[in-house]
C-alpha cells in the first residue's frame, strides 16, 4: 500500500516513507503540533533552522508515542 504526505514547501504529494519530518517548530499545523514533511533532508534542515524546530525524524521514527507527545507539546 502507498502512504502519501503533502510536502511543506512545494505542496506536492511525496512518499511518506521517504520523507523527512520536522517536529517542535514554531509553525503549527491544522491540528496543532505536527510532523512537518519534506522531500529532502536539506529542506528539513533549512526549515528546522528558520522555524526553531527541535528534531528531524524519518518515517520509522515517527511513532504513536512521539505523536502523543506532540499533542502535549513535548518534542524531545
Amino acid at each position: 500500500a502507498s502512504i502519501w504526505v503533502t510536502e511543506y514547501y512545494g505542496l506536492t504529494r511525496i512518499d511518506a516513507r521517504r520523507a523527512f519530518y520536522v517536529i517542535g517548530s514554531d509553525v503549527p499545523g491544522p491540528m496543532g503540533h505536527e510532523f512537518i514533511p519534506f522531500a529532502t533532508r536539506v529542506d528539513a534542515e533549512e526549515f528546522l533552522r528558520e522555524h526553531r524546530g527541535r528534531r528531524i525524524l524519518v518515517f520509522g521514527e515517527a511513532t504513536a508515542e512521539i505523536a502523543a507527545r506532540l499533542d502535549k507539546g513535548l518534542f524531545d
